[in-house]
């Protein structure tokens, strides 16, 4: 019997059970279970386990982590990933003991990390791994540890590889190849293969070619030619075959597959959907549409149970996958292939064909919610989000093709609801849940601990990133960091298991982050407001980008559909250049690409739907690399000057006010709240030696109180340990300091407070602990460097600091998306809130702040680089009553009043 992480456990399981067993049955089924598992039944195989588990024999712990972890492998194979991890946590229970277990714990985590990288849970694959990998190397050296260790080498490389780092994934998988090399070890063929992926992506063919022959070469020396496992080998072999053009060849190695598949499988698995989805993508290739969708339709059969239908126009319920993820594969390629076999048919038949590949890409969007309401892992959800983006554009592609054939609204409906369903769905998620566990119904115990750990695993992964960046990074505190990050992780998926059984709240979460519904957005919005939302995939096709602008008034949707080319990309850079410093515009010709750069934007996402816009106020839901670009700054004509001017140009900001949101459901505040009072920090830095003092931000402080009640913290009383004790105050917010921006991760961005008289907290208020807090404010104010601007996640947006207080229940916040100069930003947030005084909208009150600035500025400082900087985000409704507007209001009801009483008195006279 060949030495595995299975076969180690099995021989232990066969060991104790045979001592103790009190009838031959047991010993009888263990006996079953091994020619079972070796001919890959593995139906039968499990129910030899069952009977040993539930016979009336006094098992050891030992062997029923033995058990349970064999049974964890035979649903991995079975592809019940939910169950296999299931089972696996059942092991990883029994384990208490863990030095005395120590080899099978790292047998159970190696295979739970294995079907964590199944689902696509990449950080916790990772994070079993390296603790598995510890547990092994502290045994002693024999050729069952170091198959062990090579096993875990293979899974870290598979793993890193899934993540898309194709250079570390080399090396690891390199290391497990050696191992088995230098000590005559079995299962070369997984690394081979795996190597070969690689070495695709890297595109060596050669190289690739050659490792996938050696695969097949040593499945078939040590297991036979129709083994179930090489049919890995012989799917990633086809699709090779398939890039580099050998059709034929790939058509043959996927045939062979599908029957290898359906021999050891059944007609119910994974690896038979997936033997099929390849023959379906190979005809789709070959443009026979037709044929491609009968296999599709296999595919979806051979994936979800109690579904038989070869219909092609019949799809399954979405409840009933044996693996969610092959399931939403086939779903995306399904749809396509009946959007391209539709294109084919006669226009009498081209709408019912269209419609079906609606209906079935609008199963995968529901498939992607489901996926993502079972991930408790923030970066898993992020991952998600990222990867399925090209779905969101899948379905509205489809949509605009059923509105050209029926010129039917609902359909532009249909595409606007499914670019606010891709939009910010991870922050939105975040608001709901932190709303939730905020509430009095919530046990406090749970939010104080869901909160302890967050702050646990953001502080170790932060010691760990700083101590990575060292020129000699000191290995032994990174593992022990790592152990305790592991710990914390498994606490905190311990304690979501308890929140979801406790809170029938949380379980509901995912009917309440719906994307604002149409019709409740429209109700919101004034008569002079649009909301304008973009969509945007991040990949070029052909050279050229899909653009879709939505614009959205209170009586009517609108969209147009675009394609920009690379020039789109390029002008968006020169705008982000220009931003870092003023003086990047240095000569008429850097001068003159500026005013060009902000002229395409205007041309390109604003002029096609000038004649949609309501009104005055636009409302902007950008996408991808958009939510850089400051929009009162772009250029509506260009100037025929060729002197380096900024005074006079005709800049959108002179007739149009603007916001921005993350997304629809974050544009309005449910919670209306209007305050005249204002708290202020302002730290002076004097124990700060690296840091200026903020002179024009001192002006801004003084002149808050001119129209506000304001309580400011000044010098050494501008701590974070005063910011967090008036968090829940129900006050504007104003940081007027500077801020650290974190180019590796942004979750580690900071605002900086004064620190010397501050005995509890470092003066360091990062990201991820704002995020974690509850603040009560109708507004945050950060006249702060870069508070708007962070590490930019496909579908989900900018992660910044300013995001970090929506997470902690802030609906409106004032940031910037480029380093503010001091003298310059002053006299604009001191009219900025001398507007607000008036009781005016917060965009208007920021429009006029700013126009201000730029007739009082001399024509160098109306570079938009002084001025454009600052955004309002989110809710842009008045932060305070305009008494003089209710004085007006009761005026004219008290005239009108004594008019009516005074005609009826003369009328009954």
């Amino acid at each position: 019997m060949r030495i595995s992480g299975f076969s180690f456990l099995f021989f232990c399981l066969i060991i104790s059970i045979t001592s103790i067993a009190q009838n031959r049955t047991s010993v009888q089924s263990i006996n079953d279970f091994t020619f079972f598992f070796e001919q890959g039944d593995f139906v039968k195989a499990e129910k030899c386990l069952l009977n040993v588990l539930e016979s009336e024999d006094s098992l050891l712990d030992r062997s029923k982590v033995a058990i349970c972890n064999n049974l964890g492998v035979i649903n991995n194979k079975l592809g019940r990933y939910d169950k296999s991890l299931h089972y696996y946590s059942l092991a990883e229970k029994l384990i208490d003991n863990r030095s005395l277990y120590s080899e099978e714990l790292g047998d159970v985590y190696i295979n739970k990390a294995r079907v964590y990288g199944i689902i696509r849970d990449y950080n916790k694959s990772i994070d079993y791994l390296n603790q598995s990998l510890k547990l092994y190397r502290s045994l002693n050296k024999n050729n069952s540890n170091y198959f062990k260790v090579s096993s875990a080498y293979l899974n870290l490389g598979l793993t890193l590889y899934e993540n898309r780092n194709f250079k570390d994934a080399l090396i690891y998988l390199f290391k497990s190849l050696d191992l088995k090399n230098a000590y005559g070890l079995t299962e070369k063929e997984l690394p081979y293969l795996n190597i070969a992926k690689v070495y695709v992506e890297t595109k060596e063919y050669s190289k690739a070619e050659k490792c996938f022959k050696q695969s097949i070469y040593w499945f078939e020396k040590e297991y036979g030619s129709n083994y179930y496992r090489i049919t890995s080998a012989l799917f990633d072999y086809g699709l090779f075959l398939n890039s580099i053009g050998r059709n034929q060849e790939a058509l043959n190695i996927y045939q062979k597959a599908l029957a290898i598949s359906f021999q050891n499988y059944g007609a119910k698995h994974p690896f038979v959907s997936l033997a099929y989805k390849h023959l379906g993508d190979y005809f789709y290739n070959e443009s026979n549409y037709g044929e491609a969708l009968q296999y599709y339709q296999k595919s979806l059969i051979a994936v979800v149970n109690d579904f038989n239908d070869t219909c092609i126009f019949s799809n399954p319920s979405i409840s009933s996958a044996i693996f969610n993820y092959r399931l939403l594969d086939n779903l995306k390629s399904k749809s396509q292939a009946l959007k391209m076999f539709a294109l084919q048919q006669q226009k009498t038949n081209q709408l019912k064909v269209m419609e079906h590949s609606y209906e079935t890409i609008n199963l995968a969007l529901q498939l992607i919610e489901r996926i993502r309401n079972n991930y408790t892992s923030y970066d898993s959800k992020l991952y998600l989000a990222e990867n399925e983006k090209a779905t969101y554009l899948s379905a509205i592609e489809i949509s605009k093709e059923i509105y050209t054939l029926t010129n039917d609204p609902v359909y532009i409906e249909k595409m606007y609801s499914i670019s606010t369903l891709s939009k910010s769905r991870v922050l939105s998620d975040e608001v709901n849940e932190n709303e939730i566990l905020y509430s009095k119904s919530s046990p406090d115990s749970i939010l104080i601990q869901r909160n302890y750990l967050r702050m646990q695993i953001s502080s170790y992964n932060k010691l760990i990133q700083d101590e990575s960046q060292k020129a000699k990074p000191d290995s032994l505190k990174i593992e022990f960091w790592n152990d305790k990050l592991f710990e914390l992780n498994r606490s905190n998926d311990t304690l979501y298991d308890k929140i979801k059984t406790v809170s029938t709240q949380y379980r509901d979460l995912a009917s309440i982050t719906e994307p604002v519904n149409l019709k409740d957005l429209q109700a919101n919005l004034n008569r002079n407001e649009t909301v304008v939302e973009y969509f945007i995939p991040h990949n070029y096709s052909q050279g050229w980008r899909d653009l879709y602008i939505f614009t959205i008034t209170r009586d009517r949707l609108r969209f147009k559909s675009l394609q920009v080319d690379t020039m789109f990309a390029y002008n968006v850079n020169i705008i982000k250049q220009s931003a870092v410093k003023s003086n990047f515009i240095n000569s008429p010709k850097a001068y003159r690409s500026y005013l060009i750069a902000l002229s395409y934007m205007y041309n390109t996402l604003i002029k096609p739907i000038k004649n949609d816009l309501a009104g005055t106020k636009i409302i902007v839901i950008p996408d991808e690399e958009i939510a850089y670009l400051p929009f009162d700054a772009f250029v509506q004509d260009l100037p025929t000057n060729p002197s380096v001017r900024f005074d006079g140009l005709n800049y959108l900001l002179r007739n149009y006010s603007i916001s921005y949101a993350y997304s629809s459901s974050l544009v309005f505040s449910k919670k209306k709240v209007n305050t005249s009072k204002v708290v202020a920090f302002l730290p002076d830095y004097a124990s700060n030696a690296t840091k200026s003092k903020l002179i024009g931000a001192k002006n801004e402080v003084v002149s808050i109180s001119r129209g506000f009640t304001s309580i400011n913290y000044t010098n050494g009383f501008a701590t974070e340990s005063n910011f967090k004790h008036l968090c829940l105050k129900p006050a504007v917010l104003h940081l007027a300091m500077h801020s650290s921006t974190d180019t590796v991760n942004s979750k580690y961005s900071y605002l900086i407070f004064d620190s010397i008289q501050d005995s509890v907290e470092d003066g360091r208020l990062y990201s991820y602990e704002i995020s974690m807090s509850k603040i009560s404010s109708p507004m945050v104010v950060l006249s702060a460097c870069n508070t708007g601007t962070g590490d930019l996640y496909h579908g989900e947006g900018i992660m910044s600091l300013s995001r970090s207080f929506f997470l902690a229940g802030v609906p409106s916040v004032v940031n910037t998306l480029w380093d503010v100069n001091d003298e310059a930003s002053s006299p604009i947030i001191s009219s900025f809130y001398h507007n607000l005084s008036k009781g005016m909208d917060k965009d208007e009150a920021m429009r006029l702040a700013k126009l201000n600035y730029l007739k009082n500025s001399t024509p160098t400082y109306a570079n938009p680089y002084y001025w454009a900087a600052y955004q309002v985000m989110g809710d842009k409704s008045p932060v305070k009553r305009n008494v003089k507007v209710y004085i007006s209001i009761a005026g004219v009801f008290l005239i009108s009043f004594f008019c009516l009483f005074y005609f009826r008195r003369r009328r009954l006279s």
